[in-house]
């Protein structure tokens, strides 16, 4: 049976974001039991009482584990180990992989990731931490559209989206050998006990061809960053556009909700959701409208069940 769980569910910065002073960060800090804080979006994955798998690494990955007995290490294993047996990256995200620099401690680590994301770590001399003692990282290049099996038990197929290396690597794209479509940014599709999960915190854009392969999908686990295209320019002036940084908004004639009507196999679940997003507040609008539409807004410690 495939377990799979989120031990956060915020996009960066989480909720509430330490700058911030709006509604719903307000309401979260002094009211949590109407709008809960939020941990930045991290997934772990496995089948029951086997390793476990990271889906990326955030910035709270150190509190998160912590937080799941599954990610403990085993005394009666030595007194240095974990259970986690190797790391998926979908992007360089800092809110992705700054986790990876808290997972530092001479312990031996497995990371899956696409070549792109590979090269521009290495370019970062930050990630030269994680390489301090021989055998301390081991890499396994992934490609779009080529499925692999994670821990010999579970089926991950990445899937390739649109999309480009983060606003910090910009200035190490010369180091970073040409990055072909679809490598800078990938979603995964999983498969295990006869459940097939797409996990997809990041989308660009939705095609024709991403719809049949959510309709094939017991459970879909999608970008819910944003619920309008001008969110961000309400609370902070001249900060760009939803759609301009990646993500299609929920809301609105052409935004993810409606993209996605058509959809009636699997279980739509939103996730990556953004402090400035209405969806928050159980008593929006909004939120009646994610409801009304089929949807659901994972809390923190979401789990599958099939």
């Amino acid at each position: 049976m495939l377990n799979l769980k989120l031990l956060g569910t915020a996009a960066g910065g989480g909720c509430p974001q330490w700058n911030c002073a709006c509604r719903l960060c307000s309401i979260s800090r002094t009211n949590p039991q109407v709008i809960p804080p939020r941990l930045h979006l991290q997934a772990i994955f496995g089948v029951h009482g086997a390793k476990q798998f990271l889906i990326n690494a955030s910035p709270d990955i150190r509190f998160q584990i912590e937080s799941e007995p599954a990610l403990w290490p085993n005394p009666a294993e030595g007194s240095r180990n974990t259970p986690i047996a190797g790391i998926l990256l979908t992007s360089a995200d800092l809110d992705q992989v700054l986790g990876l620099l808290e997972l530092r401690e001479f312990q031996p680590l497995t990371v899956y990731a696409t070549s792109a994301v590979r090269q521009t770590l290495e370019a970062n001399s930050f990630f030269r931490m994680l390489e301090r003692v021989p055998n301390q990282l081991t890499w396994i290049d992934i490609v779009p559209g080529q499925p692999f099996l994670a821990g010999g038990a579970v089926m991950c197929t990445p899937i390739g989206l649109p999309g480009s290396l983060p606003f910090y690597a910009r200035h190490t794209q010369g180091e970073v050998h040409k990055i072909e479509d679809g490598h800078a940014l990938i979603g995964l599709l999983i498969e295990a006990g006869g459940s097939r999960i797409a996990y997809t915190p990041s989308l660009p854009e939705v095609t024709a061809e991403m719809l049949a392969l959510y309709e094939s999908c017991d459970a879909i686990l999608v970008d819910g960053t944003f619920w309008s295209d001008a969110e961000l320019s309400r609370t902070h002036e001249g900060t760009p556009s939803a759609r301009s940084i990646g993500h299609v908004p929920i809301g609105g004639p052409d935004g993810t909700i409606a993209a996605l009507a058509s959809l009636k196999r699997p279980q739509k679940i939103f996730i990556h959701i953004n402090n400035t997003n209405p969806i928050l507040d159980p008593e929006s609008e909004e939120r009646r409208q994610v409801l009304d539409a089929g949807w659901q807004v994972a809390e923190d410690g979401w789990r599958w069940k099939s």
